[in-house]
């Protein structure tokens, strides 16, 4: 019987954001071929009320949660769970989600004997160049200190990651862009581009969009980009887009606590929701999704989300960055506040355009952004 070590440092589950999603759909591609065995470091806070163990205990071989003071002794904790398996078990995988992960998962590597047939390390984004576009953010935000620790961390991130990725067979990336970029870093790497997926809502998008003027805004909201796309929309476009129609809203949903963005509560056409269990309800009522982003890496599954429940979207530049879409045909993209308003009044005002754009939205994430297209990506990755 063969197995595979699955380090992530987010608990794999269907909701909740984008990288428990991503966590969860390269899961299950994976149970597809072994008997997996999730292991997951608790490097960062658990986001309780929204996840459960029960999905990812239905779906692994075992789930093993280890708590940060334990991390020093992570190799023997999981050699002596191994013990346990039947005698015929090998440790054929090693799959790491996310660059903070990859020494815990290099120091089981010898659990299998020797190195593992197969050893990939997804680091989903670019998170030199991410951190890199933190520093303004920081710097917007009032926070120097921050900046310039990240400012002064940067050269040994990359230092660090040029370390650790000789160590795995194949590293994957969800921006085309950014797989390009790091195969010119190092030529000797493979690099494969794992596009991010979203899973069918159960139910086809509804027909037409409802003619309110809702409009949403999803992500985890402890992440800096997102507090500081929502904190400049709410100051500069929402003002714009109430000055011609006061009953236009934003409504904010996401897991994570943001002290910024709660100093913001009671803002004229503001509503700061949280964390909900089902996302379905909320693209459902909305006109359009919005995604102001000045700065991350990666791809936003949230687009992908929102095309797959067919629900129109308004996205900054380096909002839709890493997505093969075109401007007018499957999204508006818009960047200066008074260009966003005036994308977002015509989708709310237009709407045979906002259907176009819901359906085309729809036809680009089924043929690029499938589960499928994923497990066909993963099974590649494990026979090579």
């Amino acid at each position: 019987m063969k197995y595979c070590l699955f380090f992530t440092p987010f608990q794999p589950y269907p909701t909740g954001g984008g990288s428990a999603m991503r966590a969860s759909i390269t899961l299950e591609a994976l149970t597809a071929h072994y008997r997996v065995i999730v292991i997951h470091p608790e490097l960062w806070a658990v986001r309780a009320g929204i996840f459960h163990e029960e999905w990812v205990r239905a779906r692994a071989a075992a789930y093993l949660r280890i708590r940060p003071d334990r991390l020093a002794g992570i190799g023997s904790l999981v050699q002596d769970f191994l013990s346990g398996l039947q005698p015929a078990a090998e440790i054929d995988a090693i799959f790491a989600f996310r660059q903070s992960v990859a020494p815990i998962a290099i120091r089981c590597f010898a659990l299998a004997g020797a190195a593992p047939r197969v050893r990939i390390l997804d680091l989903d984004d670019d998170e030199c160049s991410r951190n890199s576009q933190f520093i303004p953010l920081h710097e917007a935000a009032g926070h120097p200190e921050r900046a310039e620790l990240l400012r002064a961390e940067l050269p040994q991130m990359g230092l660090f990651r040029s370390m650790l990725m000789p160590r795995f067979s194949q590293i994957c990336l969800a921006n085309p862009a950014d797989c390009s970029a790091l195969q010119r870093q190092h030529p000797g790497l493979a690099v494969v581009h794992l596009p991010n997926a979203v899973r069918d809502p159960g139910k086809p998008p509804a027909a037409s969009k409802p003619t309110g003027q809702r409009l949403l805004f999803v992500g985890s909201l402890d992440y800096l980009p997102n507090e500081d796309a929502i904190t400049s929309f709410v100051r500069e476009t929402l003002p714009l887009l109430r000055a011609v129609e006061p009953g236009i809203t934003l409504r904010v949903v996401g897991v994570g606590h943001s002290p910024a963005l709660e100093k913001m509560a009671g803002w004229p056409g503001l509503e700061l929701v949280g964390a909900v269990r089902d996302l379905g309800p909320e693209y459902a009522a909305a006109a359009a999704l919005v995604v102001p982003l000045r700065a991350g890496s990666g791809t936003r599954i949230k687009i992908l989300e929102a095309f797959r429940h067919g629900t129109p979207v308004i996205s900054s530049t380096k909002g839709a960055e890493g997505l093969a879409v075109a401007d007018g045909e499957h999204l508006l993209i818009a960047d200066s506040p008074t260009e966003f308003a005036a994308a977002c009044l015509r989708v709310l005002r237009n709407p045979e355009l906002s259907q176009r754009l819901a359906a085309n939205g729809l036809d680009f994430v089924l043929r690029n952004h499938s589960i499928e297209a994923v497990r066909r990506i993963v099974s590649a990755m494990i026979e090579k």
